[in-house]
């Protein structure tokens, strides 16, 4: 991640209180393995800034930069690496997917110390003009022998319920063998794009690759390989405050979901990232001017 970009995530993006957290009585989500991560929005302008300045280190992996100007990078991004079309309208472009998912890669990386496997702009197809499926972020942490993929999701809603809800009527889905080897393949695909030369994943790949039959799970298993899946909840905070904003969301889901098994063979961990905003689609509405504008980058 650029220095001016990181600079810009610590000082935007406040670490507030991990959950459980007893002194303001609020639990972690039923769903969450780790403690939740609280945090706050220092200033909402600056939010604007680091959305429209962290779109090409989501859309681009950190070799590309030295190949191109950060103008043309940015515009690149808007052609063929995210979903963006001048001719949408209004209500469409405020449910683009990357205002969250640039958000989620720029927490990841300062916050958790994340490698980016490979950068999700990879997988967006200019022809569908379709947000790009799969998990919402590929990072990864290689430490010793073992290895993490930090393979994420996030929502970015004016309602918390909706944002929650999204999230969680495919967890099952997301926390399965099926879902992690499709996403593997797609991944394998564009193996010469990761990010990481000679890691332990992408030898997995290459291995895959050479030899269709491996089983990519029992692969995955052998190699010490878990999975951790980070779900950033971005809502609009309401009139009580900070703390109830974040309150209701751990009662909400015990009041509408129930924990199930996953059908998933390695070791997993789940947590969620809540980031209450003042006024999101004064946030976005400025990020699409920004862009409109071609604004300086930073």
């Amino acid at each position: 991640m650029r220095t001016a970009l990181h600079n810009l995530v610590k000082s935007t993006i406040i670490y507030k209180y991990d959950l459980p957290n007893a002194v303001e009585s609020i639990p972690k989500t039923l769903f969450s393995t780790e403690n939740d991560k609280c945090y706050s929005i220092a200033n909402e302008q600056d939010l604007v800034r680091l959305i429209y300045n962290s779109i090409i280190d989501y859309s681009f992996n950190e070799f590309d930069f030295t190949e191109r100007e950060l103008e043309d990078l940015h515009t690149i991004a808007f052609q063929e690496r995210v979903r963006y079309n001048e001719s949408d309208s209004e209500a469409s472009k405020l449910k683009y997917g990357f205002f969250g998912e640039v958000l989620l890669h720029c927490v990841l990386k300062p916050f958790f110390q994340t490698n980016t496997l490979i950068s999700k702009g990879y997988f967006y197809d200019p022809l569908t003009k379709g947000e790009a499926r799969g998990y919402d972020a590929y990072h990864l942490i290689e430490e010793n022998n073992s290895v993490g993929l930090w393979f994420g999701e996030t929502k970015f809603h004016i309602n918390y319920t909706s944002a929650v809800n999204d999230v969680l009527k495919k967890i099952k889905s997301s926390l399965s063998d099926d879902y992690l080897s499709t996403n593997l393949l797609a991944i394998r695909k564009n193996r010469e794009n990761l990010n990481i030369q000679g890691s332990k994943i992408e030898s997995i790949l290459n291995d895959w690759n050479e030899n269709p039959t491996i089983k990519i799970i029992e692969e995955l298993k052998q190699h010490s390989i878990n999975l951790i899946y980070p779900v950033i909840i971005l809502f609009q905070q309401n009139s009580s405050g900070y703390n109830e904003s974040i309150k209701k969301i751990p009662k909400y889901i015990e009041d509408n979901y129930e924990l199930e098994d996953y059908d998933i063979s390695i070791p997993y961990s789940v947590f969620f990232i809540f980031i209450p905003v003042e006024d999101v689609k004064k946030v976005k509405k400025e990020v699409l001017e920004w862009i409109e504008l071609k604004k300086p980058l930073i």
